[in-house]
């Protein structure tokens, strides 16, 4: 199954610590890239939570982008 499909079959909202192990990244880069504005998220109470479908979104027309700006130039 991939992240995608794992995500997208959740149906409450993601914690920081649950994006970050799917991810395989540290919390800190998932509040990082919230802070940023980079991933769509929400706050409550001061705790930030991901919608599931809104980063499948995000994964979906940013992954494109990261392979490609990741792909090593041969002369």
């Amino acid at each position: 199954m991939t992240i995608i499909e794992q995500i997208q079959q959740r149906s409450s909202a993601l914690r920081v610590g649950e994006l970050a192990n799917l991810l395989e990244v540290t919390p800190q880069h998932i509040y990082h890239l919230a802070a940023v504005g980079i991933i769509p998220c929400f706050r409550i109470m001061g705790s930030i939570r991901l919608d599931p479908q809104e980063v499948v979104t995000w994964l979906k027309t940013t992954q494109p982008r990261i392979i490609r700006s990741t792909r090593t130039r041969v002369a």
